[in-house]
């Protein structure tokens, strides 16, 4: 079964190219993120070569608690990053008869491109029987049981904490990656410019733009229901930094979607540019709309590069 991804993020990635450890996902084992935060937790499982793909986090219990307290505001996020589950949205069916496990057993999903990969609590024999109901043929892999059928180029891999799925343009697995995301410099710092978010894009490296890199995401406010998302952007230059701020500012002028936004620059030869925004059940500012929109992505992605 080919499972579409719903989100704009990897219609960009063409755009945008130019016995092992469990991965540490947030919630592995069920455990919360004492390692940096979840976004950071899941950029430390994502290897260092998929630089040219877009990447989605999600925070999937904190996703399915604000989609069900309000789905006007969030429904954005009713599929939480969990392929199979979007998949079902669209043509009905049941999730854990087709495949072993559902939302519930999910703490938080990633999205590489096509891959994707799953941390939570999963029952492995339900996902044998569910695998094998569905023509899979399972063989060991390292940390767990790799399942391929025949005609399908998708190749999905299992434990009783991690479940990945993989395309041959996404390098995951159940390990850890020798060399991750969170080790290059760029994605760290914009996850600690985004902060603990229960939700993020990443719209992949590249050269060709004033914005090298530049993310997304989502953090709840102190009632733990209203929420703002904030864009980080890693520019290649101080011209190139007031090139993107003057982009984004046109959006936030009167009668703009953004209107009363704040953007701003900051210092070095190549100055991070954020721009923070609230959330409304409003088209356009439901948490996660610009992974479908891409009304800000494709403004700073098309950014000629300044000097």
């Amino acid at each position: 079964m080919r499972i579409p991804r719903p989100f704009l993020a990897v219609l960009l990635t063409g755009a945008l190219s130019a016995g092992a450890a469990a991965c540490s996902l947030p919630g592995g084992d069920d455990g919360g993120g004492d390692e940096g935060t979840g976004l950071e937790q899941a950029l430390d499982a994502v290897p260092a070569s998929a630089a040219d793909q877009a990447v989605t986090y999600r925070d999937v219990r904190t996703t399915r608690r604000l989609v069900t307290a309000d789905p006007a505001l969030y429904r954005g996020l009713a599929g939480y990053g969990i392929l199979e589950v979007v998949q079902h949205g669209y043509t009905g069916g049941n999730v854990r008869a087709d495949w072993g496990f559902d939302a519930k057993d999910v703490r938080a999903s990633v999205q590489v491109g096509d891959g994707s990969l799953l941390t939570g609590r999963f029952d492995t024999d339900a996902v044998a029987r569910a695998m094998k109901k569905q023509g899979y043929k399972a063989t060991d892999a390292d940390g767990g049981t790799r399942y391929k059928k025949s005609g399908d180029p998708t190749t999905y891999e299992a434990s009783d904490s991690t479940r990945v799925s993989i395309r041959s343009d996404v390098k995951l697995g159940l390990a850890e990656p020798d060399e991750s995301l969170l080790d290059k410099d760029t994605y760290a710092e914009i996850a600690d410019c985004l902060g603990d978010v229960y939700e993020a894009t990443y719209y992949a490296e590249r050269e060709d733009a004033d914005a090298v890199l530049f993310a997304i995401g989502g953090r709840l406010g102190e009632d733990g229901e209203s929420s703002t998302e904030k864009l980080c952007a890693r520019t290649a230059s101080k011209r190139a930094a007031e090139s993107t701020a003057a982009r984004l500012r046109e959006k936030t002028a009167p009668d703009e979607r953004y209107a009363g936004s704040k953007v701003t620059v900051g210092t070095g030869g190549t100055p991070l540019v954020t721009m923070t925004w609230k959330n409304s059940a409003k088209s356009g500012l439901r948490p996660g709309d610009n992974d479908k929109t891409g009304e800000l992505p494709w403004l700073l992605i098309w950014g000629r590069k300044q000097g």
